[in-house]
């Protein structure tokens, strides 16, 4: 497998986890008719701690994790832009480059350009045959 179909494989399974957990948390979990009985199956096969805390996510933390996301991305964004103006070098200025000599060269008009002969071909020379005996 190519290193670009790993990536792709990689983002396919990264992207079908978000689903699941975002469908998990903000859908299943805060859904009005089963949402408390899935709350309670997910309170009574992990002890608390972490695995709790992530498989029974609090709905604002799954609201505002991709707006800070969005904002991180343009802050990233930004940063590039920003580096790539202060590291690029800087265009020559206009000031030193003379017009009249670009507008002398337009208004001349075209020069004809002499014939090009092919070149001549020689006559093609046979070998001279054996004589038969």
């Amino acid at each position: 497998m190519g290193k670009e179909k790993g990536y792709g494989a990689l983002i396919l399974i990264l992207a079908f986890l978000v689903l699941i957990y975002y469908t998990w948390g903000l859908v299943i979990l805060q859904n009005p008719w089963f949402g408390t009985a899935a709350t309670n199956w997910a309170y009574g096969l992990f002890p608390p701690g972490i695995f709790r805390d992530i498989f029974v996510p609090d709905w604002k933390f799954l609201v505002m994790l991709p707006i800070w996301l969005a904002v991180v991305l343009i802050a990233v964004i930004g940063m590039w832009i920003g580096w790539t103006m202060v590291t690029t070098p800087a265009p020559e200025p206009l000031e030193d480059f003379d017009f009249e000599e670009e507008k002398k060269a337009e208004a001349k008009p075209a020069e004809k350009k002499p014939e090009v002969k092919p070149p001549e071909k020689k006559p093609e020379v046979k070998p001279p045959e054996k004589a038969k005996k």
